[in-house]
């Protein structure tokens, strides 16, 4: 310690000296204030001579200490400047809650360096560390301060509070000889007063704006997500929401951008910028997306957030050599549907054919094009509904034609379906609508995976993996002669077995927001709630026409809807006025069916292809319905 004269005449620093040695407080001449923070500061790691503070933040952290402090700055400096200037020499610093000081006006040799901390814990006694602690004005005097390298050094230093009454930092003065000028004080007190009604002006303000901002995100087309400068989500509009498939904003709130992007994806984490396409995803599904805005906007003394406004992008088309539905895409948490899906992907691992079965509309090619997309295979996806094309030209479909084959062949020829889905998977829907004298050549061209084009004569070797599905008893039809039982036995190598949604009622709300969300985003119109009324009714409804009659029924739900929430008005009344079926009374079903066909029937004036694309099935598959009823 340094050799200090034992006749000072300095009380204070007699009563600092004795503390030192002692531990003990003098009964006179030590402020209870300063008393207090010399008992705080006894065990300092540096010991009473460090010749200068060590602990200062890099540039960097500094530039980030002052980045989220620039409102505080920005109000706060003009105000330093005033208070420096009125006379003397001072050095006015502003800290933060931690004691950083991080900005400073000075017109004399800054004895504290940008970036120092003044906590106690780090150099003893000093105002902008009592200040904090004691969250008042304190005035500190030469010996007063506890490190020797202070000693010559007066200060005064006062808390700043947010409008909430929380301490974001001090505004402190300092004269390097020891004697603080007259009103010193009452000057930071005045312009303290002044920092923080200017504060709370800006604070209202931006509470205001951040109003307005709240009540307009949900009007907005897009989707929106707002995120800290670490990437977390801080704000979301139900568009988003909605998209994602979250049931609540406090859902989504604190995750990482990263962790709902798709693996691999060339966005990585940085925000997109505009134009940029990337894919977002959940536990349920997989989101193309192009961002159409990325802005930063800054809140009420903090650090910049970022603003994404983006919208999704209709990647799933038909017809080969197109995007294709993934597993990501597939909805439902049901357990029939999860063993199906898990089913489905077990399948997705070898090349054996699938044979896929279930009704109309409950997402059979939805499947084929999961495995497909899965399964790696390099080819496309062939699609060919066998229920859709008249019998005369399934042939030349499936294995293409020579030119001059017939009349009217195309020159040079075509090639047919199986030729377009070499390495890569066919997909036969409506199988059981399949000729039987079709169904001889495809089972030919099951054992030795050759292609002999119509009026050709060279038979074309194909890897294909073939995927097969319909909506009828395939065992029934091989019963009553209208299905090959080796072709059956051919395709059956792994039978998935698709539940109606009648059976999987979990699944509806999940699947009614879905549906809302990508119809709300097709036609432009901002997000829609649903009340508990309508989504009873939709829940109580036996879907005959499963997931696609949902859909649609979803469709015209939003397209009518004119307000915010979606109401049983806007639902058919079939749907509304719906008294569950007995399950055990299996005619019932069957007198509901005929009952829809009809009423279908007779809306579309007695044209079928019409009734048949309403009901969501194929045109053959309502003729042998007709001819049964």
């Amino acid at each position: 310690m340094a050799d200090y004269a034992e006749d000072s005449k300095d009380m204070s620093h007699w009563a600092w000296r004795n503390f030192v040695k002692t531990g003990v407080i003098a009964e006179q001449g030590v402020q209870p204030i300063i008393a207090r923070s010399w008992q705080r500061s006894r065990n300092i790691d540096t010991g009473i001579d460090p010749i200068h503070n060590d602990l200062v933040l890099s540039k960097g952290l500094l530039e980030e200490k002052r980045a989220d402090n620039q409102d505080l700055i920005s109000i706060a400096a003009p105000i330093m400047r005033d208070i420096c200037y009125m006379g003397g020499e001072n050095f006015v610093s502003l800290s933060d809650a931690d004691g950083y000081v991080f900005d400073a006006v000075s017109n004399v040799d800054c004895p504290i360096p940008l970036g120092a901390t003044c906590r106690e814990e780090v150099i003893g006694a000093n105002g902008i560390g009592i200040a904090l602690v004691e969250d008042k004005l304190v005035e500190i005097r030469r010996y007063e301060h506890y490190l020797t390298f202070l000693h010559e050094h007066g200060c005064a230093a006062i808390t700043l509070h947010n409008p909430d009454g929380q301490i974001i930092g001090t505004i402190n003065i300092t004269n390097p000889f020891g004697d603080l000028e007259p009103g010193s004080s009452g000057l930071l007190q005045l312009g303290t007063q002044v920092i923080e009604r200017q504060l709370r002006w800006k604070y209202s303000m931006q509470k205001e704006a951040l109003s307005t901002f709240g009540v307009l995100k949900d009007e907005i087309g897009q989707c929106l997500l707002v995120f800290d400068q670490h990437g977390k989500i801080i704000d979301v509009n139900k568009n988003c929401i909605n998209l994602l498939r979250f049931s609540r904003e406090e859902e989504i709130l604190g995750v990482h951008f990263r962790d709902i992007l798709k693996e691999n994806n060339a966005a990585g984490t940085i925000i997109p910028h505009p134009g940029t396409k990337f894919e977002l995803v959940n536990d349920l599904c997989s989101v193309p997306c192009k961002a159409v805005k990325n802005s930063i906007i800054r809140g009420f003394n903090d650090s910049d957030k970022t603003l994404l406004l983006f919208e999704t992008v209709n990647s799933v088309n038909k017809g080969p050599n197109k995007l294709y539905f993934t597993f990501n895409n597939i909805i439902g948490k049901a357990q029939s549907w999860s063993n199906i899906v898990h089913r489905a992907k077990k399948a997705a691992e070898v090349s054996s054919n699938v044979l896929i079965e279930g009704e109309s509309g409950t997402g059979k090619e939805l499947i084929a094009q999961s495995i497909h997309t899965d399964s790696g295979r390099s080819g496309l996806f062939v699609p060919i509904n066998c229920g859709a094309i008249p019998k005369e030209l399934i042939e030349s479909e499936l294995f293409g034609y020579e030119e001059g084959a017939f009349t009217g062949a195309r020159k040079g020829g075509m090639k047919g379906k199986l030729e377009m889905a070499d390495k890569g998977t066919l997909f036969l829907d409506e199988i059981g609508e399949m000729p039987l004298a079709m169904q001889v050549h495809l089972l030919r061209f099951l054992q030795d995976k050759t292609v002999t084009r119509m009026g050709g004569t060279k038979p074309k070797t194909v890897d294909i993996r073939v995927i097969a599905a319909t909506n009828r008893d395939l065992r029934q039809e091989v019963k009553e002669g209208r299905f090959r039982e080796d072709l059956y036995f051919r395709l059956n190598v792994i039978n998935i077995q698709l539940p109606p949604l009648r059976r999987r009622k979990e699944d509806i709300p999940m699947l009614v927001h879905y549906f809302m969300n990508k119809f709300c985003q097709e036609f432009k119109k901002p997000p829609l709630d649903i009340d508990s009324t309508t989504i009873n009714a939709l829940c109580r409804y036996d879907w005959p026409g499963n997931v696609r009659e949902l859909s649609n029924i979803i469709e015209n739900g939003v397209i009518f809807t004119e307000g915010k929430i979606m109401a049983p008005e806007v639902l058919p009344s079939y749907v509304v006025d719906y008294k569950p079926i007995n399950p055990l009374k299996e005619n019932n079903l069957k007198i509901y069916e005929k009952a829809l066909i009809l009423e279908t029937l007779e809306k579309c004036e007695g044209n079928v292809t019409k009734t048949a694309k309403a009901l969501g099935i194929a045109r053959n598959t309502l003729y042998n319905k007709l001819r049964k009823l």
